[in-house]
């Protein structure tokens, strides 16, 4: 195992810590003034080190790639929206089920709902613990009080981020009540209750907490190299286990596309493009030496390194063969990648499913595989970091080709076509029509994006009705397709 896991493994010890004194804080207001002068002190003596600040911030992004059915060790990494758009399927023995078949009110799916919720609060809160003591603290008091501050402010506007995804209506909603409550914006450590925001003010925080991390990341121009491996060192290597600059400016990409500001979208992608950081994969040595199931390190501008994240992937997607999983391949993956191909085979297609068992591999690493799987070897090379990919390179690209659709339809098909040609299609200035549609993108999208989670999100935003063997079609300006209702149970408790 590389010094980079054994590393931030001995960090999610503190995130017992942080987890222990949250609890305590959370458990009433009597309970809160016997132990606050015992906790206060153990605060202190955490973050009086720059060995403490950092401990603290590791065991955050272990928490938020360990959790299982909460964040990104399994639900919503895969299994939450790629069931919901219909590319899996799944036991009706699990809760999922029930999600997928949008039966809200049912105690199965609320108990889906309850869990993501308390859980993406229950971190969020673990961060603000970790903001109200180091972003007082003078820039200069550690060697990294900057990034520090950077990435737990990046942090909590992912996390409300994903919140609103999942929970909030989207922009394109009628229903004016809903966007009038979305989500709480949590920014403070406390027993207080912070009321719901409306949709707006919810995004207003996000781009607010992002802009002022991206100042304190300016350092990340120079640490993050072009050429990277995952080599352990202080809390400046192994760049994009952590929310960098690059990283910052992808989420408010994400964050203005998302509210169809694409002009102020296009300007953070291109950004991201132009630092030449995060090099689109264009040979086939670079493809021939990707290992799946693993962040990757040309492409991937930010991931966690999350070992429960490829387990659960291989044992609900790779084991599912033998019945041991929940979950199955549906077959409507061939149908997307037979969308605008022309060219030589797709290289995702080719490096990402096995026809023969009917497996989406991208995120199946062999460092699991049992000697019961046909034709694998239970061996892991090491020279990679095995977890879940938040954000990569083509979704820049993909953003500013629609950005361009109308103002500057060359440009469009110039920057579709960078992914495109990468993946060893033809490119479409080279196709009968020279230029592309909107559906072009949309569809390679679906391609690139399959098994990771955010082709659900887009279809969400541009209210795409949605169709799944064997239910039907679900509306795409029906709210109940996209939007996960919060449970009566945890709205005004949402933070124990």
């Amino acid at each position: 195992m590389p010094k980079t896991m054994k590393s931030i493994k001995q960090y999610s010890q503190t995130l017992l810590l942080l987890t222990l004194l949250l609890t305590l804080l959370l458990s009433g207001c009597g309970a809160y003034l016997d132990v606050n002068p015992k906790s206060e002190v153990t605060d202190k003596e955490l973050f009086s080190t720059a060995e403490g600040c950092e401990d603290a911030i590791y065991g955050i992004y272990a928490e938020i790639g360990g959790e299982r059915n909460g964040l990104y060790g399994q639900m919503l990494a895969y299994k939450y929206p790629e069931l919901m758009t219909g590319n899996f399927t799944i036991n009706q023995s699990d809760n999922m089920a029930y999600v997928v078949q949008r039966q809200w009110t049912h105690d199965n799916a609320i108990a889906v709902a309850e869990e993501i919720w308390t859980t993406g609060y229950k971190v969020i809160g673990h961060v603000n613990k970790a903001l109200s003591h180091i972003l007082p603290k003078d820039d200069s008091e550690f060697r990294h009080t900057r990034l520090y501050k950077g990435e737990l402010l990046a942090l909590r506007a992912f996390l409300h981020f994903e919140m609103a995804r999942i929970f909030a209506v989207s922009f394109a909603a009628g229903d004016a009540a809903a966007k009038a409550k979305a989500i709480p914006y949590v920014k403070s450590y406390g027993i207080q209750v912070t009321p719901y925001s409306s949709l707006d003010k919810v995004f207003e925080f996000i781009i607010a907490d992002l802009t002022e991390a991206e100042k304190y990341l300016e350092e990340d121009a120079t640490l993050l190299p072009v050429v990277r491996d995952n080599a352990m060192g202080d809390f400046t290597s192994n760049r994009i286990t952590h929310f960098n600059l690059y990283a910052v400016k992808a989420l408010l990409a994400r964050a203005y596309w998302t509210m169809n500001d694409l002009e102020k979208a296009e300007g953070y992608a291109q950004e991201v493009i132009d630092s030449g950081k995060f090099p689109l994969k264009t040979t086939a040595g670079a493809w021939n030496s990707l290992e799946t199931g693993t962040l990757d390190m040309q492409e991937t501008v930010v991931g966690l390194y999350s070992t429960t994240f490829t387990y659960y992937y291989y044992f609900d997607l790779i084991r599912s063969s033998t019945s041991m999983g929940s979950m199955k391949l549906a077959e409507q993956y061939t149908s997307i990648f037979e969308a605008d191909q022309e060219g030589n085979a797709d290289r995702r297609y080719v490096a990402w499913f096995d026809r023969n068992n009917n497996w989406c591999t991208k995120h199946y690493n062999v460092m699991y595989a049992s000697s019961n799987d046909s034709g694998s070897t239970a061996t892991y090379n090491g020279n990679s970091i095995p977890g879940v990919s938040l954000i990569r390179i083509p979704e820049m690209y993909y953003i500013v080709a629609e950005a361009n659709l109308t103002k500057d339809p060359d440009k469009a098909t110039e920057y579709l076509d960078y992914v495109v040609t990468s993946r060893d299609q033809t490119a479409f200035a080279d196709r009968e029509a020279g230029k592309i549609t909107e559906e072009n993108i949309f569809n390679d999208r679906r391609k690139e994006f399959f098994a990771d989670g955010d082709d659900f999100h887009n279809m969400k935003r541009l209210a795409r009705d949605l169709t799944i063997s064997g239910m039907g079609t679900f509306a795409g300006n029906d709210d109940a397709t996209y939007t996960m209702p919060i449970p009566a149970s945890v709205e005004d408790n949402y933070r124990q």
